[in-house]
């Protein structure tokens, strides 16, 4: 009877949750098509060194702006957004003495408009012109594989990510 009762209660508060959260979050929530994160992402196969690790986004709102990301008749948030990416080569994991990289940055004056692409376009150029190449300096190119286990509140975004790179 308490496992039944235990079973009822944890549907019950599971559903609360759920329904309590907003179905469109800003800053990389799921929104009825898909991740907003999910256009810049090629999960078609890749030959390269796979790094992954996770990527951490956290925005400090800073002003309210009519015309927010420059268009025309938008009124947001505007925030300083600041990330952190922790990634380590994916077959060293499983040896004895892994190498971890961590980066981290910053971007003022996003616009938090669910429509735009700023905020991935921000996060995209750090992987490209910062952690990429601190790791491997001669690459010839890479790709953002993948973005799991997202996970977002009001201010902040947490996900998992997967990149590979062409040396």
């Amino acid at each position: 009877m308490k496992t039944r009762a235990g079973m009822i209660m944890l549907v019950f508060l599971t559903g609360m949750i759920l329904g309590a959260a907003e179905p469109a979050l800003l800053y990389g929530a799921e929104s009825g098509g898909g991740n907003v994160w999910d256009q810049f992402v090629d999960p078609k196969p890749y030959p390269g060194i796979i790094l992954e690790g996770p990527l951490s986004i956290y925005f400090d709102i800073t002003d309210f702006q009519e015309n927010c990301g420059g268009v025309q008749g938008n009124a947001d948030y505007v925030a300083t957004m600041y990330y952190t990416v922790r990634l380590n080569k994916v077959k060293a994991a499983y040896k004895k003495n892994v190498q971890f990289y961590t980066f981290h940055g910053k971007y003022e004056g996003v616009c938090l408009l669910t429509g735009t692409d700023t905020q991935g376009g921000a996060i995209k150029d750090f992987l490209g012109n910062v952690v990429i190449p601190g790791i491997f300096p001669d690459f010839k190119s890479w790709k953002l594989k993948s973005i799991d286990n997202v996970g977002f509140d009001e201010q902040s975004f947490v996900a998992d990510i997967e990149i590979a790179v062409k040396k």
